[in-house]
């Protein structure tokens, strides 16, 4: 028996939706959240990140606004702009100008801010040949160890006193400052009106380690800073690049939050005149199209490009986890999955439910509903269009002689602006031990559409995968394909696989990890770039931490004894690569943040475990620091680059033909040369089209000879 009725069903129509501005599923979800009280009960508001400034409620928002808009047009909705790049800003907005706000012809796009909630270190060093580096071996002109560097880690559970971070001879201690913006009691960083910031040694000794980490679990951050720059504290846990300076933060659990530590990362790094890698262990499969053009993306890439900041990535961990379904459609049929829950539901309060996200790839028009199976009963929302004018639908079904309920949330947002048609369900069963199945439906006049079945914690966030079932003809098996979410999913990150790391002229189990991500993905790039070791990579462990872990070695410091623990992922992969970028900035830091990327891919190692490369599971193969950094010293003088204003390279990336719009008439000669100055092409200048189609992918230098000047370009080629 089915039945199509919901005992419980909300629907709310937003007055904005024919406003030309796209408002994300989240800020839908909360301005009608904030409309009904009855919604609390079923804790969707929790997702939101809200916190009180001088009495007055603000939400983080994130946006794009129309160029020209000023910080103090903002203020005048009830907007505080905490950071911006290009044209994408980081909003604090008071929640009760959320209509005004949403209503303001302002944005392009708004939102809110998503909360985003071993092998060894002496053979990860080896297996990336980054203990080569540092001895100066071989070809290259002296040791590097990261000095002159900074290392930025956006995490949580940072132990200030361990003697890892101080240097390999103990003596200096390497934490330039720490922003916790959870803590209250010091004063936050210049610019920004909440959280504190630490400075100097002294202080951060005495504040001993961040507030999440005395409260919480924490300790990922210290293990995961130590192997990108520890120092090792006398043991052969060294890090990478253990001669760099750390910039530390412990940010509160939403994306407007995250974008605020890069900001005073960024700020801190130009105030002491050096160079910034920034690592981000961590990622989420709900900020959006999953394409690489969410707003956070697009201010990851403006401070990549405009600031030349760095910024290297986990990859993910849900390798193997069928939490991806692709839905193809040739007409307009109906396909089903079962979707598996993170049950019984763990001891700490923080799982919620799951979060099916739905984005459209080839269509802009596609529906879905959801089913509850209990016994011979079938009760199911409506089927809900991307179409639809009412964006956010809420209910529940009761089952089981009505002692059971299936807690649901749907929000759409519809294709617009280049950008893809999505849905976000949030879904709960009230009962761990129901025998009651849920399924996803999904149909379309035509082309593809993916889903994604994530575990939904309370802080709103989650990033694990829960599989998609196949019961028979009519249903979708899940896979592990598009398994990369963000922030590794972006066009100005570095994404890093993990593989089983071992030491030098080992072959023995050199396999890529079975929980690292992979492609294929919805963008039109490659993703990820490389692999580092990630498993059971030993590496310090916070003193604070009251997390059960193995230790593996301890030292004594300062009358404390102090702990190495491993632990795998591709958080512990990321910050491999994040010191290999120290290194590469010591040796050159003139590099581009392109150029460290190409530099990075275009070195990368092959063998008979990653096969041919580029591919989804490897990116272009396994890091080699060693290479890396030779490439990046031979780069060392390389003329700087020319950009003129009228001159206009287009495609930019390009992959067949290049033209160029403004040639000026006084050129004669055309060469393009690659990143290590080698002369792969010249012509005669006296065409605007270029043909690139035999050139190999990376990135290029073209120059024009010119009568009394000489113009240089980049581009890259895909």
């Amino acid at each position: 028996m089915r039945k199509s009725i919901s005992l419980f069903i909300m629907f709310a129509t937003l007055s904005v939706a024919v406003n030309a501005q796209r408002i994300g599923c989240g800020l839908k979800c909360f301005a009608e959240t904030g409309k009904d009280a009855k919604t609390t009960s079923m804790k969707f508001a929790e997702r939101f990140s809200i916190c009180t400034i001088q009495g007055v409620e603000y939400i983080s928002l994130l946006a794009e606004v129309h160029q020209g808009v000023t910080e103090s047009d903002l203020m005048k909705i009830g907007c505080k702009t905490t950071s911006r790049s290009g044209n994408i800003v980081s909003l604090k907005a008071r929640v009760d100008c959320i209509d005004k706000i949403i209503s303001s012809s302002l944005f392009k796009r708004i939102d809110t801010a998503k909360k985003v909630g071993g092998v060894h270190l002496d053979k990860a060093n080896q297996d990336v040949n980054a203990d080569w580096v540092r001895e100066g071996y071989g070809d290259l002109p002296e040791g590097y160890d990261g000095t002159g560097v900074i290392v930025g880690v956006a995490d949580w559970g940072f132990d200030y006193t361990h003697p890892v971070f101080y240097d390999t001879a103990m003596n200096n201690y390497r934490i330039i400052a720490a922003w916790d913006q959870y803590r209250s009691s010091l004063a936050p960083p210049e610019g920004f009106d909440y959280g504190s910031c630490i400075y100097g040694q002294e202080n951060l000794l005495a504040t001993e380690c961040d507030t999440n980490n005395i409260y919480d679990l924490g300790l990922h951050g210290t293990h995961v800073a130590s192997i990108a720059a520890g120092g090792g504290a006398g043991t052969k846990y060294r890090g990478i690049a253990p001669g760099a300076e750390l910039l530390v933060s412990s940010w509160l659990l939403d994306e407007g939050n995250v974008l605020d530590a890069y900001s005073w990362m960024r700020d801190e790094a130009k105030r002491q005149g050096k160079r910034l890698v920034i690592n981000n262990s961590w990622g989420l499969y709900n900020f959006g199209e999953m394409d690489g053009t969410s707003l956070f993306d697009d201010f990851v890439y403006n401070m990549s490009e405009q600031d030349s900041v760095i910024f290297v990535t986990s990859a993910g961990n849900n390798r193997g986890s069928s939490f991806h379904i692709k839905c193809e459609f040739a007409e307009s049929e109906v396909l089903r999955s079962e979707v598996q829950f993170n049950l019984p539901i763990p001891a700490s309060d923080d799982y919620w439910g799951q979060t099916l996200n739905l984005v459209g790839e080839t269509t802009d028009i596609f529906g879905s509903q959801i089913e509850l199976h209990f016994g011979q009963e079938v009760f199911s929302t409506d089927m809900m269009m991307t179409t639809s004018d009412t964006p956010v639908t809420s209910g529940f079904f009761l089952y089981n002689d009505n002692t059971d309920s299936l807690i649901y949330r749907l929000t759409i947002v519809p294709a617009s602006d280049g950008h893809k048609a999505q849905m976000e369900w949030e879904i709960r069963l009230s009962n761990p031990n129901t025998t009651a199945k849920v399924e996803l439906a999904v149909t379309a006049p035509s082309g593809i559409v993916h889903a994604w079945n994530v575990a939904y914690l309370t802080t709103g966030g989650g990033n694990w995968g829960m599989p998609f079932v196949w019961k028979g003809v009519g249903y979708v098996a899940g896979d592990s394909e598009y398994s990369i979410g963000e922030p590794a999913i972006g066009r100005g990150t570095i994404a890093v696989a993990a593989h089983n790391g071992v030491k030098r002229n080992s072959t023995s189990n050199a396999n890529i990890a079975n929980f690292s991500s992979g492609g294929p993905n919805l963008c039109s790039y490659l993703k990820p770039e490389v692999s580092a070791p990630g498993v059971l990579i030993t590496a310090a462990l916070s003193s604070f931490t009251t997390a059960e872990a193995t230790v593996k070695h301890t030292v004594e410091f300062n009358g404390k004894t102090y702990g190495f623990a491993a632990f795998s992922g591709t958080s512990m992969s990321s910050p491999v690569v994040s010191g290999i970028v120290a290194l590469m900035l010591q040796a050159n830091g003139n590099l581009t943040p392109q150029q460290v990327k190409d530099i990075l891919t275009s070195t990368a190692r092959s063998d008979m475990f990653t096969g041919e490369v580029p591919n989804f599971d490897w990116g272009y193969g396994k890091v080699d620091a060693y290479e890396a950094v030779k490439r990046a010293v031979a780069l060392v003088g390389l003329p700087s680059v020319n950009l003129v204003s009228d001159v206009k390279l287009f495609p930019n990336p390009a992959k067949d033909h290049i033209r160029i719009d403004n040639l000026p008439q006084d050129c004669k000669l055309l060469t393009i040369s690659d990143i290590c100055g080698r002369e792969v092409m010249n012509c005669n200048a006296a065409t605007n089209m270029i043909n690139v189609e035999k050139l190999t992918k990376g990135l290029y230098l073209l120059t024009l000879q010119c009568k009394d000047k000489t113009l240089t370009f980049k581009f890259v080629k895909e």
